[in-house]
C-alpha cells in the first residue's frame, strides 16, 4: 500500500511540474498581434469620408453686424451696436476685427438702490458723496475693439422636423481686446483746520484754498482711458443660404477697473480701509461678459463644394 501511495504521488507531482513548464513557456513566448486588412469594395470603394463638403470659410469673407450686451455688470449693463469682419485662411482657420459702440448703458438694480436707499457718512463720505448723484460716478464702457485668432474644429447639419437641414459650426476664437472706458476721475479726500470739514482735491495736491467741501464735485468729474485686454469666446454659426447666417457669440474680456468709482482699497497709515484716495489702486479686476446676436453675409456669394 505504501508503494502504490508512493507510485500515486509521483505521478500527480510530475504531471503538476509539466503543467507549470508548458505555463511558463506561455509565459515567456513573445506575444504576437494580428490585424485583418478589410478592403473596402463596392461603391464606398476609394471614396472620401465627406463628399459634397460646402466650404463656408476659406478664401471668403465674412461681415457680421450684431447687437451685444454686457452680461452680469455690477452697476451698470452697456449696450452695444457693431459689426466684425472675418477672413479665412482655410475652412477651419480665420482671422477676424471686430468693434462695438455703446448705444446706450442701463443701470443695475444695485446702481438704483444706492441711488435711493444710500447713506453717507464720515467714513464713506469718499465713496458716496451723495447718494442721488450715484449713477454720475460709476464706470462705464463706451466703446470695444478688437483681433481675434478664429479656430472651427466642429460643424454638422442641424435638421427642423427632418425636413429643413441647415449647415452649422461651433468655433473658439481668442485674441486681443481694447476697451474705451469712463471711470471718475482720480482724487483724494482733505480736512481744512479752518473749517474742520472734508474736501476733495487731486492727489497729493490740495487746492488752496479748498472748494470741494463734502467732495461733490469730484464725485461727478470723468475721466476717460483705454483699456487693453485679452478677449476670447465661443461662437454658433448657423447658416441658411449660401451667403446668409447668423452668429450666436459670447466673449470674456476679463480687466481692471473701477466699476463703482468708490475707494476700495485700504493703504492709508496701518493699511486702513478706506484710505481716502481714489486711483488706480482702487481699480479691480472683473470678469466681464459679452453676449452678440449677428447676422452673417459672406462673400464671394456662390459657396464652393469638394467633389
Amino acid at each position: 500500500m505504501m508503494a502504490l501511495a508512493k507510485q500515486k504521488l509521483f505521478r500527480i507531482g510530475a504531471s503538476a511540474a509539466v503543467a507549470v513548464c508548458l505555463l511558463a513557456g506561455i509565459a515567456l513566448e513573445p506575444s504576437q498581434a494580428f490585424a485583418e486588412d478589410v478592403q473596402v469594395t463596392g461603391p464606398l470603394a476609394g471614396a472620401p469620408s465627406v463628399k459634397h463638403l460646402r466650404i463656408w470659410r476659406k478664401n471668403r469673407l465674412q461681415l457680421e453686424p450684431f447687437f451685444a450686451f454686457m452680461i452680469a455688470p455690477e452697476y451698470s449693463r452697456a449696450l452695444l451696436v457693431g459689426g466684425e469682419l472675418r477672413f479665412g485662411f482655410l475652412d477651419w482657420l480665420g482671422l477676424g476685427v471686430w468693434g462695438g459702440y455703446a448705444v446706450a448703458n442701463v443701470d443695475t438694480n444695485l446702481t438704483e438702490d444706492v441711488q435711493s436707499e444710500g447713506v453717507t457718512t464720515n467714513a464713506n463720505r469718499l465713496s458716496l458723496p451723495e447718494r442721488e448723484n450715484f449713477p454720475d460716478q460709476i464706470g462705464r464702457i463706451n466703446w470695444m475693439t478688437g483681433v481675434d485668432v478664429h479656430f472651427t474644429p466642429l460643424r454638422g447639419k442641424l435638421a427642423l422636423f427632418q425636413k429643413i437641414f441647415i449647415d452649422t459650426d461651433l468655433s473658439f476664437f481668442a485674441g486681443v481686446a481694447f476697451v474705451g472706458l469712463d471711470e471718475r476721475s482720480n482724487t483724494q479726500i482733505y480736512f481744512d483746520e479752518a473749517t474742520q470739514s472734508q474736501f476733495c482735491g487731486p492727489v497729493g495736491n490740495p487746492p488752496d484754498p479748498p472748494s470741494d467741501f463734502g467732495c461733490l464735485e469730484s464725485q461727478t468729474a470723468r475721466s476717460s482711458r483705454v483699456q487693453t485686454a485679452a478677449s476670447f469666446g465661443i461662437s454658433l454659426n448657423v447658416y441658411f443660404k449660401e451667403f446668409m447666417g447668423i452668429a450666436i457669440r459670447w466673449r470674456g474680456v476679463p480687466f481692471r477697473w473701477n466699476t463703482g468709482g468708490t475707494d476700495s482699497r485700504g493703504g492709508g497709515p496701518g493699511g486702513d480701509f478706506p484710505d481716502g484716495v481714489i486711483d488706480s489702486e482702487d481699480r479691480i479686476r472683473q470678469f466681464n461678459s459679452m453676449f452678440s446676436v449677428g447676422y452673417i453675409f459672406v462673400f464671394p456669394p456662390k459657396i464652393k463644394t469638394t467633389d
